[in-house]
């Protein structure tokens, strides 16, 4: 994610932010966040006592749910067990998500172009 919030951060923009859901070390230690986090790319930093990711994903202390749930459109990039995660979550959800790049399940839709991409958000924006 560091090199999304790296592109976004440094691309002309108009409006948007980047924000980071930031996972905490562990069950014991909830209000230190997980080492790593936030990248120096994320302007606004919302700390949590979640601690998993990656396999655990879909579990209910992951902070994955509220990636997805506050988001009004997915794109899942090339990524590892937390993309998947994701991708799975956006589906139980009924979020609008759209490969690009990243293994997913038959089931979700493919841009096969940056163009295709900006069409999905395009699309899903205009509607909030």
């Amino acid at each position: 994610m560091t090199s999304v919030s790296r592109a976004f951060t440094r691309a002309p923009r108009t409006r948007g932010i980047c924000i980071g859901i930031i996972p905490c070390r562990d069950e014991r230690q909830r209000a230190v966040p997980k080492e790593g986090y936030p990248n120096p790319f994320v302007e606004l930093a919302i700390f949590t006592h979640l601690p998993y990711s990656g396999e655990r994903g879909e579990d209910d202390l992951s902070r994955n749910h509220i990636n997805i749930l506050s988001s009004a459109a997915i794109i899942a990039l090339p990524g590892a067990l937390g993309t998947s995660s994701e991708i799975s979550l956006a589906l139980r959800y009924g979020k609008p998500i759209i490969a690009f790049g990243a293994e997913a399940p038959p089931n979700v839709p493919r841009a096969r172009s940056i163009e295709a991409v900006g069409q999905f958000l395009h699309e899903h924006l205009a509607r909030i």
